[in-house]
């Protein structure tokens, strides 16, 4: 089934770990993180890999580790990282340029572009500190 909005698996797992992570009150590993969120744990510590090497999160070793926030979480939005994962978001979905386009409007009535501006000010305006999981059990 397509999807006219489609987040990746990659880009949704960034942003749940890292409101999981900002709403825990104790250090989060990745098989505890993989736990909450039931996706495989490889998968997920090469996302978390990513947010570490990018300055965003700092892994601790040993007892006592996990991740922890290199930045503040009310400093990092939801599109600041869907954007490290999968690049700039293409705002244009119809394929063919305005200027080459033989119709007087839209066909599709500039609802894609709309509904895509609208999302990307939802993700740019929404800061990982807004995110507010369930009750968890961390421990």
């Amino acid at each position: 089934m397509s999807r006219l909005v489609h987040i990746s698996e990659a880009a949704s797992l960034a942003i749940h770990s890292l409101a999981i992570i900002a709403s825990s009150t104790v250090r989060l590993n990745a098989k505890k993180i993989s736990e909450i969120l039931h996706v495989s744990q490889n998968h997920l510590a090469k996302i978390l890999q990513i947010l570490a090497k990018n300055e965003y999160l700092e892994s601790n070793r040993g007892p006592g580790g996990g991740f922890t926030f290199k930045k503040k979480a009310d400093q990092i939005s939801m599109l600041e990282i869907y954007q490290l994962i999968e690049g700039n978001v293409e705002c244009q979905f119809c394929g063919i340029t305005e200027n080459h386009c033989p119709f007087i409007t839209c066909i599709f009535g500039g609802k894609p572009d709309k509904l895509t501006n609208e999302f990307v000010e939802y993700m740019a305006n929404t800061k990982i500190s807004d995110l507010k999981t369930k009750d968890i059990k961390y421990a």
